[in-house]
């Protein structure tokens, strides 16, 4: 049976967002399964927040027609390059209000709603309220990311938010989350089991391939012959990311290893300064890097780093950590004994882990793999095996096709 199916993500190529990449991915094979494909966006302007070349923010929004069939509606929303908390809410309610309206003024027989952000997840209930159906794409928990990261301390506002959310998982038809940690949070908030699916990212094994550590960006970037420790992605409020650059300042006396930070966020800036002030000389900073030469960023990498904040991450599986597979690069995870990445590299035998916030404990482990290029090698290709074992591109579209359309 085919269907009619809007997807509803405020990111969406030509933007680096990797949740982006996936809908764009879902969007396709759903058209090639016969059914009409309607994805519901924003005007590109991550992370910058400014709007990316060619396009103009049209109040009344505008249609893009893709060759494969799939219609990618963008949506007007408010841009601004302020990092303030203040600026973002506006970008989020904003992308919220208009593609309420533009779905609305659209019918299509279920909606998938991914969230964050968690004014998404409004969307859905509204749809609901208008006798439309949907499934909801939790790619991380709200209120509860918000309150482990200290963002949102309100009691009352925590109520109320933990009731929202609360509402949307009883509206929705069914809610696909991506980690097991997920499914025990949601079981605990009184979510039936049989409503939550458990479907994890993917990335594309195909379009993502290992290649020689010598290639043409490893080569202009002067790197080709370093071990390089590579942080790549989103450099976000969650991530901890601050830790990369404390283990590269314990790393200054090793010869040969350089630590490369490649992508863009919040708190890139403040640990770009703190290099500078301490005269860091081993890390390098560059912005997220286009889509086709991906295969080689991540491939000049020796080794890649996943980074938590402590006391986060307890269910949050960051998407990162599938480039690095694909590449056949070995992982590095500085993330909560027990939370979802730890055992994720544990099952799929892809890398080293160490406690959060712990820079002796990073540098060690970066130290131990520069150590051992036999390690290196086997942990990167046990990865690339269970990537191409369990998160394929048609496996995980697959579920969701599944999520959406029960009888397909």
């Amino acid at each position: 049976m085919t269907m009619r199916i809007g997807l509803i993500c405020q990111y969406f190529p030509p933007e680096m967002a990797p949740m982006g990449f996936m809908i764009s991915e879902l969007a396709h094979d759903l058209a090639a399964a016969g059914h009409t494909v309607t994805v519901f966006t924003g005007y590109p302007n991550h992370p910058a927040g400014r709007l990316m070349k060619g396009y103009r923010c049209r109040l009344g929004g505008q249609d893009e027609r893709r060759d494969d069939g799939v219609t990618v509606r963008r949506n007007w929303l408010y841009v601004s390059p302020s990092k303030s908390v203040v600026a973002r809410l506006f970008n989020y309610a904003s992308f919220g209000v208009s593609s309420l309206l533009s779905t609305m003024a659209r019918r299509h027989d279920v909606y998938l709603i991914v969230s964050p952000p968690f004014t998404n997840v409004l969307v859905g209930f509204l749809l609901r309220l208008a006798g439309r159906h949907y499934v909801l794409n939790v790619q991380d928990i709200y209120p509860d990311a918000a309150v482990a990261t200290g963002m949102l301390r309100n009691k009352a506002l925590i109520r109320i938010l933990s009731w929202i959310e609360r509402l949307a998982y009883r509206k929705a038809e069914k809610i696909a989350v991506i980690s097991s940690g997920f499914v025990r949070n949601l079981a605990a908030k009184g979510v039936p089991r049989e409503k939550i699916a458990l479907i994890p990212n993917w990335i594309d094994a195909d379009e993502i391939r290992p290649q020689p550590r010598k290639n043409a960006f490893s080569v202009e970037h002067g790197i080709d012959g370093a071990f390089t420790v590579l942080y790549s992605g989103t450099v976000g409020l969650v991530s901890g990311a601050e830790i990369v650059a404390g283990a590269a300042e314990l790393l200054q006396d090793e010869p040969g290893i350089t630590v490369m930070m490649v992508g863009e966020g919040i708190v890139k800036a403040r640990i770009e300064e703190q290099v500078r002030a301490k005269g860091i000389a081993n890390m390098r900073f560059l912005p997220f890097q286009p889509r086709a030469i991906l295969s080689d960023v991540l491939s000049s990498a020796s080794v890649g780093l996943i980074t938590l904040k402590p006391g986060y991450g307890g269910n949050s599986v960051p998407s990162k950590i599938l480039g690095y597979l694909a590449a056949a690069r070995p992982v590095i995870a500085s993330v909560e004994p027990g939370s979802d990445t730890w055992e994720f590299v544990e099952e799929a035998g892809c890398g080293l882990c160490v406690p959060p916030g712990d820079a002796e404990a990073l540098a060690g482990a970066i130290r131990r793999l520069h150590g051992d290029a036999g390690l290196c090698e086997r942990l990167g290709a046990d990865g690339r095996r269970y990537l191409e074992e369990n998160l394929g591109r048609s496996t995980i579209t697959a579920k969701y096709a599944e999520a959406l359309c029960p009888k397909h």
